[in-house]
């Protein structure tokens, strides 16, 4: 656990000083803290909608207040990194608490432990940022911990928790009440628990979450918002998606197959030998509703290897237990300990493969260009003193997370020729440059998080068109340009040959075609 925590949070960081990180989602709540700490609770300004609004009305997340105190002893995103880090190594004591429990046998549950720690949805969880819902890992697993050792106070505790980490975990907590009356036969908290989570859910997606909302619902429901309108196919309201399950349950499934969900059932199973979670079917209970959601979102991002399932992890390790039990009870050719062995061992060549290394047949998918940078290079602080604290900023998407501590800054190109500056980088932070140019994904505003596009949140052609576009526009000048960085303001003087030099090399490395790039340019110039 100690080792998985350093190497995910040295990760972390390097890929934080690597420019790697994003302003959606760690500048997020880089800015929601730090706005809380100096007197706008919970405000954010990088949001589709261009205003301040609540991140309570984004997603209902209130395990981030935790992180207010320890930014009065220091401003800095390393507590997330360092959180999440711990959560995720951390769930491994559980896991082994339970596998010990079930099996009877310490080797057997050491075993387990490994099993969890190398899946690669937790690996990819781990090395992705910051999210407040891996925070409730730890908590499920306890959860489950309770629920075999009958433990009903951990189970209560251990739900409150989870309920603060995401809006929708409150089916995850009914889930866990359903599954304490399966393995343990009493209602009574089986019925207070699963009544716990149905009503918080209630309401949260009912009242708290359409109150901060600036549309009035929650804004995955919303409709023409692009990728964050996951589950406006399904309906505008939980009462509606209720009526297309039970008057469309046809053009749902075929909606399923289409969008690759048995795909990603089976990348959930497949480190667990296919059928053991299924075998221990009363453990996966709670994460149905997770299953469910990342299967149907429109965004198909949750059905890769994404941070988005990290709450599956425990639930179908678990699982995967149970079966084992449940299989060394039934035969006596393959022992407990004989099929956890192979279980593990399909896990040791899972998380070679998805190890975040520069390992020789990994596949190492972020390919940083800068790795394990442990502290701010000497450019970036000459960046951040030359953008004063109180100026607004649109700020390139992945640099944004080390200037969101101000009250307003976006995602660049938002609110570019608005803003009282912008900030660049004018460099790939990824290796993998190319890979996506001649692709269809190359103007499908869903590109790949660990490509190019994905690092800019942009087509590549489109961001240089838009550099040139501000500067012949004048409605910036260069206040700083130190290569690869470029910092625009309203009354800068800098030369600009330098910056359009750069542009150049920059359309030949990332192989930009010149009529495209032209055109993008032009339509810029129409549209400022």
């Amino acid at each position: 656990m100690l080792i998985h925590f350093g190497l995910f949070f040295a990760v972390g960081m390097s890929r934080h000083w690597g420019y790697m990180s994003s302003i959606n989602d760690l500048g997020i709540f880089n800015q929601v803290v730090w706005n809380t700490l100096n007197g706008e609770f919970l405000r954010t300004t990088i949001n589709p909608f261009g205003m301040s609004i609540n991140w309570l009305g984004f997603h209902f997340q209130p395990i981030l207040l935790l992180f207010v105190p320890l930014y009065r002893l220091y401003p800095g995103v390393a507590w997330f990194v360092a959180a999440q880090a711990m959560a995720l190594a951390f769930t491994a004591w559980p896991i082994f608490l339970i596998t010990k429990h079930l099996l009877k046998s310490v080797k057997v549950g050491f075993a387990w432990a490994l099993v969890y720690l190398l899946n690669p949805f937790l690996l990819s969880a781990g090395t992705w940022d910051f999210h407040p819902i891996t925070l409730a890992v730890p908590f499920i697993a306890t959860g489950l911990l309770a629920v075999v050792k009958k433990n009903s106070r951990m189970l209560i505790c251990s739900s409150l928790v989870i309920l603060t980490c995401k809006e929708h975990l409150g089916l995850l907590v009914a889930g866990l009440g359903a599954l304490w009356w399966i393995r343990n036969r009493s209602w009574k908290i089986a019925a207070l628990v699963s009544s716990l989570g149905i009503c918080y859910l209630v309401l949260v997606m009912g009242v708290l979450m359409p109150w901060f909302s600036p549309i009035g619902k929650p804004i995955m429901l919303g409709d023409g918002l692009g990728q964050l309108s996951r589950y406006s196919w399904l309906g505008g309201s939980a009462s509606e998606i209720m009526h297309s399950f039970l008057t469309r349950p046809g053009y749902i499934w075929q909606q399923v197959v289409k969008m690759g969900g048995p795909v990603y059932w089976l990348l959930l199973l497949t480190p667990y030998g296919l059928v053991l979670p299924i075998l221990g079917f009363p453990f996966l209970l709670p994460g149905l509703v997770d299953i469910a959601a990342n299967t149907m979102s429109l965004n198909p991002m949750p059905r890769g290897w994404s941070y988005h399932s990290a709450v599956l992890v425990p639930i179908f390790t678990v699982a995967a237990i149970a079966g084992v039990e449940w299989m060394s009870r039934i035969q006596r050719r393959y022992s407990a300990k004989e099929l956890s062995g192979l279980i593990l061992t399909v896990a040791l060549i899972y998380g070679f493969l998805f190890m975040p290394l520069p390992l020789k047949g990994a596949f190492d998918i972020w390919a940083p260009v800068n790795r394990f940078n442990w502290r701010a290079e000497s450019k970036l602080q000459e960046v951040r003193s030359s953008v004063a604290g109180g100026v607004s900023l649109s700020a390139q998407a992945n640099i944004g997370a080390h200037f969101s501590q101000r009250h307003e800054i976006f995602l660049y190109p938002n609110k570019a020729g608005k803003t009282d500056g912008v900030v660049l980088r004018l460099a790939s932070p990824t290796t993998n440059i190319n890979h996506s140019a001649n692709t269809s994904h190359k103007h499908s505003k869903s590109w790949v998080p660990n490509w190019l596009e994905g690092h800019l949140q942009m087509d590549r052609t489109e961001y240089l068109a838009s550099i040139v576009c501000l500067l012949k526009k004048k409605e910036y000048g260069i206040a700083y340009w130190d290569d690869p960085w470029l910092v625009l303001v309203r009354e800068g003087k800098g030369e600009q040959h330098g910056v359009e030099r750069k542009i150049q090399l920059l359309r030949e490395e990332w192989q930009v075609d010149r009529d495209e790039y032209l055109s993008a340019l032009a339509q810029c110039m129409a549209d400022r």
